[in-house]
C-alpha cells in the first residue's frame, strides 16, 4: 500500500497522479551554444573590468607587534570619492568554535541594564551582587580593546571614526540594548561580537567618510604620505595586521579581484562549452548527412532491382 489510503482525497489529485502542468527543457545544441555563448561573452568582459577596478583600490597592510608604539610612514595613492577604513586582522584566532559562538546572553545583551539579568562572567544565573555589570562570556572577554591607532595624511590628522555600523544594519541596531550601547566604543564591540568563519579575524575599527577626506584640503592627484602610528595590546594574540583600504561595489581590493578572476574562469569554461556544444552539433549534423546518403543509395538500389526487367522482356 502506498503513502496514502485509497479514499484519500489527495489520492488522485494531478499531484500524485503526475499530471501536472510542466515543461520540458530543450537541449539541442544550438540552444545551449547561443545561452553559454551570451555568459560565456559577458563574464569574459565582466571579469578584467572587475580585475582592473581592483588595482585601483587601496590596501596597505602592516603588523603591529603586543606592548609596541610603532609609527610608520608611506606613500599612498588615496581616491577621495570614496570613504577610507581601517581595520585590524587576528591571525590564528578561531572564533567558529560552536563553545565560543554560543558564549552569550542574547537577552542581556538586549537588556537595558546588566546587572537586572543576574549573570556571571560565563553566563551562568548568580545573585544580584554577583552580577557583571557587562557583557558576559568568551566573546566579549576575548575583543581588541586596547589597541589605538591615528592616521595623518601629508601631516594633517584624519579624523576617524568609531560609528562604523551602518543605520541600515536593522539587525545590529536591534539586537542590542540600551546598556549596550552605553559601553565605549560600543559599535566596536558589537562588530567583534559578530563571529567570523575563517582563521584570521577581520574587524573594523575605525573609517572616514569621503567628506572628511576632502576637508582636509590636501591633492589626492599624486601619492601622499601617510603617518601611521599603533599601539595597545591584546592578551589573545601575539600581534594583529592593520589595514587601510578603500573599497568599491564588490568589496575591497582582495574580494574585487578574486570576483574579477572567477567571472573570468567562468566566462572561458561557458566558451569551452560553446565549442564542444557546437561540435556535437556539427559531428551529429555529419553523422545524420552519412546516414541519410546510405540509406538514400539503399533506396536508389532498390529501385534498381525493382526496375529491372527480365532477359525475355527486353525483346
Amino acid at each position: 500500500m502506498g503513502l496514502l489510503s485509497i479514499d484519500s482525497k489527495l489520492a488522485n489529485t494531478p499531484f500524485f497522479q503526475q499530471n501536472m502542468k510542466h515543461c520540458i527543457p530543450s537541449y539541442h545544441p544550438l540552444i545551449l551554444s547561443t545561452v553559454f555563448s551570451i555568459l560565456g561573452i559577458a563574464f569574459c568582459i565582466f571579469g578584467p573590468i572587475l580585475m582592473s577596478q581592483s588595482k585601483s583600490l587601496l590596501y596597505f597592510k602592516t603588523k603591529h607587534e603586543n606592548d609596541q608604539t610603532e609609527s610608520i610612514s608611506v606613500s599612498l595613492k588615496i581616491d577621495p570619492n570614496k570613504p577610507l577604513a581601517l581595520y585590524y586582522q587576528v591571525p590564528d584566532f578561531y572564533q567558529n568554535i560552536r563553545s565560543y559562538v554560543q558564549s552569550f546572553n542574547l537577552t542581556q545583551l538586549a537588556s537595558d541594564s546588566f546587572t537586572k539579568i543576574a549573570l556571571d562572567e560565563s553566563c551562568s544565573s548568580t545573585s544580584a551582587a554577583k552580577a557583571v555589570n557587562y557583557p558576559c562570556g568568551l566573546i566579549y572577554k576575548t575583543r581588541v580593546d586596547k589597541d589605538q591607532y591615528t592616521i595623518k595624511i601629508n601631516s594633517k590628522p584624519v579624523s576617524m571614526t568609531a560609528d562604523i555600523i551602518r543605520k541600515s544594519d536593522i539587525k545590529q541596531n536591534n539586537f542590542f540594548g540600551k546598556a549596550f550601547k552605553q559601553l565605549p566604543n560600543w559599535q566596536r564591540t558589537a562588530d567583534w561580537m559578530r563571529p567570523g568563519p575563517f582563521k584570521d579575524i577581520q574587524k573594523t575599527f575605525s573609517a572616514a567618510s569621503k567628506d572628511e577626506l576632502k576637508q582636509l584640503n590636501v591633492d589626492f592627484k599624486n601619492n601622499v604620505t601617510v603617518d601611521f602610528t599603533m599601539s595597545g595590546k591584546h592578551d589573545y594574540s601575539p600581534f594583529r595586521n592593520v589595514i587601510l583600504a578603500q573599497a568599491g561595489i564588490f568589496g575591497n581590493k582582495n574580494e574585487t579581484q578574486a570576483l574579477g578572476i572567477i567571472s573570468l574562469a567562468f566566462g572561458v569554461v561557458c566558451i569551452a562549452c560553446v565549442l564542444l556544444y557546437f561540435g556535437a552539433f556539427v559531428a551529429s549534423k555529419t553523422m545524420e548527412t552519412q546516414a541519410e546518403k546510405k540509406v538514400r543509395g539503399w533506396k536508389l538500389t532498390e529501385m534498381k532491382v525493382t526496375r529491372t526487367e527480365p532477359k525475355e522482356n527486353r525483346q
